[in-house]
């Protein structure tokens, strides 16, 4: 019988839990997920026009639940995504501690951390722990790694980093974008990252060329023609206009995926990271 003031898990629930060491990953890649989605319905139905044009009909449906699937999900779970990263900080913080005291300072402000993040961390923690020589009793039943070395390493079972060629770009598992989201260890594999090249490269083509030389067919016949985002998104009745034309969305939407592409760059460290 279960104890009074303790409540029955449900099917939804008891999954959850016993994925909690991943619980930082899934919410990580959920949250990305939700947010390209929302996007994507945003991008398609409203500044490309996608929902007044016959060749799409098929797209509609599909793109206003990317929409409203993508809003409801990002809602939910982008405050929880914060918080994880706000643990994660905290105890990338105590982990470069040299001293000590500070260690012993911050040990519970540690360890609630490394428990919301999972195994990985909680490994990192203890060889912390033995590198200072703080006792760490059998809280953690996990083998202890090094808490700096294996900093951008993924948690076991998650996907494979291969080594990367030094300063390629093609090949590199160390991007700067793999830096700023740290909770995707999939941006450390160089086939992601290469896919990611191709993806923004292409885009970031996409909307110069319709900028510039014109994608869309004119009165004369010929693709000689810019669509303007602004005034496509503003629903004004002229929305084509001759090449080259830039109006502010489409430079906003250039310079967004532009700096996407260059983030994939590989990262640079600086002499005093090395040193240290």
């Amino acid at each position: 019988m279960a104890r009074r003031g303790t409540r029955k898990l449900g099917l939804f629930g008891r999954l959850w839990e016993s994925q909690k060491d991943r619980h930082f990953q899934i919410i990580t890649y959920s949250t990305i997920l939700s947010v390209a989605c929302l996007v994507w319905g945003f991008v398609f139905l409203f500044v490309l026009g996608g929902y007044g044009d016959p060749e799409y009909d098929n797209l509609v449906p599909w793109s206003w639940l990317a929409l409203v699937g993508g809003l409801v999900v990002s809602f939910y779970l982008g405050p929880e995504f914060f918080v994880y990263m706000g643990q994660r900080q905290i105890l990338e913080d105590i982990l470069m501690t040299d001293s000590r005291p500070e260690v012993l300072r911050r040990r519970k402000e540690a360890e609630d951390a490394a428990d919301m993040l999972g195994k990985a961390y909680q490994a990192r923690l203890m060889g912390l722990y033995q590198m200072h020589n703080v006792e760490i009793g059998k809280k953690y039943r996990v083998e202890s790694v090094g808490p700096i070395r294996d900093a951008d390493s993924p948690d076991e079972g998650d996907f494979e980093v291969l080594p990367s060629v030094p300063d390629s770009w093609w090949n590199t598992s160390n991007s700067m974008l793999s830096k700023i989201l740290p909770g995707l260890w999939a941006l450390r594999n160089p086939t992601v990252n290469r896919g990611l090249i191709a993806g923004f490269s292409f885009t970031t083509l996409l909307l110069l060329s319709n900028s510039m030389f014109g994608l869309f067919t004119g009165v004369s016949g010929e693709r000689d023609h810019t669509l303007d985002l602004t005034a496509s998104i503003h629903g004004m009745e002229r929305v084509y206009e001759s090449s080259p034309h830039f109006d502010a969305i489409s430079l906003l939407f250039i310079a967004v995926f532009a700096t996407l592409m260059w983030s994939t760059r590989p990262r640079v460290e600086s002499p005093a990271s090395e040193e240290e």
